[in-house]
């Protein structure tokens, strides 16, 4: 029986490594990367060197009858992944190449310093977005894809039409302000209880629900009309402070729920 399991275990575990492909490509100047076309299941993290690295699952026969032939209307897999990876102007753009990338898994690993854009508003989009350990701009825009970001630091900027938002910030980027918002979907944000940020909510139809020590930055205005009168709303009440305020952090959900935890 041992026997039959390690003669198993001889075949099975290179077809397990040969599974596994792998780019690399280090840009020319260190700006910015743009990822379009991908309706894959994606997970970005940063990467330990100067090089971006695509590692995928992606596996798509060709028929017989495609010998010598490329794909019409395509672009070129220049990296044996379903992708094309191109520089031009200081921005590296990470391409679908075919209709199959939606099939498979890409895990995308940018250095830090290079501001990342991701459009994964297609409405052929067939998985969830992950994010961990990123530091760095990130601009995320998806149409029904749930978005994930794990111990980040930003600033982002994230819109979903009917997707989740969820964040765990490891800090708040203190330099540009940060936007989270989800028209249908919930919004839940994680902070570590000694960050300083300004935190400005929004939403119509669903309810705010936070364990943080925020404090309301709304005060009443002097109004001779309204005296005798209760004041109703504020032109600030829904702007809120945590430790005395810090950068912008801006939460909108139009019919979801937002959730402001400590870490």
């Amino acid at each position: 029986m041992k026997k039959a399991v390690i003669l198993a275990l001889t075949f099975i575990l290179p077809l397990a490594v040969m599974s596994q492909g792998k780019y690399e490509y280090t840009p020319k100047v260190k700006n910015r990367v743009e990822i379009i076309n991908m309706t894959g299941e994606i997970s970005i993290k940063n990467a330990p060197g100067a090089a971006i690295i695509v590692e995928s699952d992606f596996d798509m026969e060709r028929p017989e009858r495609a010998e010598g032939l490329k794909l019409l209307g395509a672009m070129e897999d220049n990296t044996d992944l379903g992708i094309n990876v191109s520089e031009e102007n200081g921005v590296v753009t990470i391409s679908g190449a075919t209709r199959q990338v939606r099939d498979f898994e890409y895990t995308i690993s940018i250095p830090e310093g290079i501001d990342l854009s991701l459009d994964y508003s297609s409405p052929f989009a067939n998985g969830d977005i992950e994010v961990d350990s990123y530091k760095g701009s990130l601009e995320i825009t998806t149409l029904s894809a749930n978005i994930a970001l794990t111990n980040c630091t930003g600033p982002f900027t994230v819109n979903s039409v009917s997707g989740n938002v969820e964040v765990v910030f490891s800090s708040i980027n203190q330099d540009e302000p940060t936007s989270l918002a989800s028209v249908s979907g919930f919004v839940d944000v994680t902070i570590p209880a000694g960050e300083k940020a300004t935190i400005e909510v929004s939403n119509i139809t669903g309810n705010v629900y936070n364990n943080l020590d925020l404090k309301g930055k709304a005060k009443a205005k002097d109004d001779g009309r309204a005296l005798g009168l209760g004041a109703i709303k504020h032109n600030d009440g829904n702007s809120y402070t945590l430790n005395g305020g810090g950068q912008k952090l801006f939460l909108n959900s139009v019919s979801g729920n937002i959730y402001l935890r400590k870490k």
